[in-house]
């Protein structure tokens, strides 16, 4: 039963319009979304490439930012996040929500330019 339950999960994640990523805690990709790929491959990142890495290595300018921060908070303290945050490399405001898992936390995220531009 638990393997359906994965299968079914899968699609699911696989299906939505939000990019899921799961963090170890080391903040190293464990997995990622058709989604997140897609915005990952936007960023001019090879999406296969990432697993293993850490989010600080794949995306350095992050460093230092909320996006440090958050991720880490929730690392450390197990707690659910949420931010948004402007990526200068492509001008784009994105939010994040995260929630802890046994392994890390999965972080679900979504492209909010459009809402952030001045109407």
């Amino acid at each position: 039963m638990h393997s359906k339950f994965s299968d079914d999960l899968l699609i699911i994640l696989e299906g939505i319009s939000d990019g899921v990523v799961s963090l170890n805690r080391e903040a190293k990709y464990m997995s990622i979304n058709r989604a997140a790929a897609e915005i990952i491959r936007r960023l001019n990142r090879d999406p296969s490439a990432i697993i293993g890495q850490s989010v600080w290595e794949v995306f350095p300018e992050v460093k230092g930012t909320v996006v440090e921060k958050e991720i880490k908070r929730a690392l450390e303290n197990g707690v659910r996040i949420e931010y948004e945050f402007l990526y200068p490399p492509d001008q784009r405001w994105y939010e994040v929500q995260g929630y802890p898992s046994p392994e890390g936390v999965i972080l679900v995220f979504r492209d909010i330019t459009n809402r952030k531009a001045p109407a």
